[in-house]
């Protein structure tokens, strides 16, 4: 359907955005409570922007739309004088319409990366009894996380509300993950990291599942996030049961000096 003559408006509210994003699995499940009002859409169209603050407190523009929209919502002088005066520390955008909003925001850097959503239980995997919570020490634990894996995305230690499980044998460490604070309430699994002698034994698979049943428990949902070239983590999550919500590229703004808002906005 052409979107020729359709407006970029404001979206007044957190409510305003819910509903037109006609319940979006992001919108769903990573909606922060620091939304930045107002929005923008797209008039007529399920196309949305909006700017939050991210779990890790760096504010970030979302876009959510199909890629012909979102052409007509990067194309909007409005929508240029709104990111500018946001000055936000990144922008993510749907891959297959994010080239657009790079062209007219002058995005640099960033990655593709899958967001992944579960709402059911994981099958029983075996290993999965061997998982238990960490009481011991976290500077072990952060060496073990550094030591097999050189990029790790959550360290022990970086918030108090992180959820942190082992497997250990013969009190050696073999593999760790956690949950921790995601976007909303929902937890974000992070940190699963398997000493790389013992990989193929489904240590992953075993704290990821066990990391899913407790966040299920608690919130009724889990939510985790991979980089789009990793087709095998991706596999596995999928047989856990975790579904790509949003396939999606992130990219760097050129800084203009502008303040942005303040975490306490709403």
């Amino acid at each position: 359907m052409s979107t020729s003559g359709r407006g970029v408006e404001p979206l007044p509210s957190r409510e305003a955005l819910v509903a037109a994003t006609a319940d979006h699995p992001f919108a769903r499940f990573d909606l922060s409570s620091t939304v930045v009002d107002p929005g923008l859409h797209v008039a007529g169209t399920r196309t949305v922007a909006w700017a939050q603050h991210w779990a890790d407190g760096r504010l970030g523009v979302v876009v959510l739309g199909d890629p012909v929209d979102v052409a007509v919502l990067a194309a909007a002088d409005a929508t240029r004088e709104w990111v500018e005066d946001l000055a936000p520390d990144h922008v993510t955008a749907p891959a297959d319409a994010y080239d657009p909003l790079r062209e007219a925001l002058g995005l640099r850097g960033g990655n593709a990366w899958d967001r992944m959503w579960t709402t059911t239980h994981p099958p029983a995997i075996r290993a999965e009894r061997d998982v238990v919570p960490h009481d011991g020490d976290d500077g072990e634990l952060a060496d073990f996380v550094r030591a097999h894996n050189p990029h790790p995305h959550a360290i022990p230690g970086q918030s108090a509300e992180q959820r942190w499980v082992v497997v250990r044998e013969d009190g050696r460490l073999l593999a760790c993950g956690c949950t921790e604070p995601g976007n909303a309430d929902v937890p974000l699994i992070g940190g699963i990291v398997v000493d790389s002698a013992q990989r193929g034994r489904g240590l992953g698979a075993a704290v990821t599942a066990y990391l899913t049943r407790e966040a299920l428990a608690r919130t009724g949902a889990c939510t985790l996030a991979v980089f789009a070239d990793n087709d095998h983590a991706r596999g596995l999550y999928e047989r856990l049961g975790y579904r790509v919500g949003l396939h999606a590229r992130t990219g760097f703004p050129v800084r203009t000096g502008r303040r942005a808002p303040s975490r306490d906005a709403r």
